[in-house]
């Protein structure tokens, strides 16, 4: 009876244990959503991209947030007037097949990456383009502190040479 006790407990204990076999406890594992409300917050700023309404979800951001395009640094309002502007040149931009997960880190830290295809259509040439993306945004007291968003931009920026002509 003692060691039927004792494999009930042993079994119990180790049934207890909620991470999965290959959690990472080191500081920078963690966890992953794919369902946290940042991932919402995302999808907002997203679509308000799309609709060329990016001030409706300045909120997201931290007054001194950091934010990174291809190793450009800029901040919030600079990064919506540029983003802005390229409705100027481009009909119908969207980012689709889009891919979101929230990671919450051991560390304590907060990320939600961002994979992406942006696609529009050039307003000279009407060509449409399609260029796949990644970006991360990093969270600290639910507001948006650091972004980097990366892209190979050659495509996109040749609409610029016929403005520049």
């Amino acid at each position: 009876m003692k060691k039927f006790l004792l494999l009930t407990a042993v079994f119990l204990l180790a049934a207890c244990n909620t991470n999965p076999p290959n959690f990472d406890d080191s500081e920078w594992g963690g966890v992953i959503s794919p369902t946290d409300e940042r991932n919402n917050k995302l999808n907002e700023f997203i679509d308000a991209y799309a609709n060329n309404d990016l001030e409706s979800v300045k909120y997201l951001f931290s007054d001194d947030a950091v934010i990174n395009v291809n190793d450009d640094t800029m901040t919030v309002q600079e990064m919506i007037d540029g983003f802005s502007s390229g409705h100027e040149y481009y009909d119908g931009i969207n980012n689709i097949d889009r891919r979101i997960n929230t990671m919450f880190y051991n560390n304590g830290s907060i990320y939600t990456n961002y994979w992406y295809t942006w696609v529009g259509t050039n307003k000279n040439t009407g060509e449409n383009l399609s260029i796949k993306g990644h970006a991360y945004f990093q969270w600290k007291d639910g507001k948006i502190i650091e972004t980097y968003n990366a892209f190979d931009p050659t495509e996109y920026a040749k609409v610029f040479e016929w403005v520049a002509e």
